[in-house]
């Protein structure tokens, strides 16, 4: 967890960390325990720099996809269409 404090700092990441400060703020003023809720559900996902989908959630599997079949063609028909009639 220490580590994932130090490094990975992106743009994303700060500025979830500003929201999350900001709705923590706005929710001691306004007394809005929900709100507050919601801000430190969004400092932890900053801090821990975890998203929706938790850690490499959102990436897709690319071992699991089947091989492309090699060498196969298909010979394609077209027809002229006259556009004078």
């Amino acid at each position: 967890m220490l580590e994932q404090l130090k490094y990975g700092w992106n743009f994303m990441r700060i500025i979830r960390l500003v929201i999350a400060g900001f709705a923590i703020v706005q929710a001691f003023i306004s007394h809005d325990w929900l709100l507050g809720i919601f801000g430190g559900v969004v400092a932890y996902m900053a801090l821990a720099n975890i998203g929706c989908c938790g850690v490499g959630g959102c990436n897709t599997n690319f071992t699991q996809r089947k091989p492309i079949a090699q060498n196969k063609t298909e010979e394609v028909i077209y027809e002229e269409l006259d556009a004078q009639k």
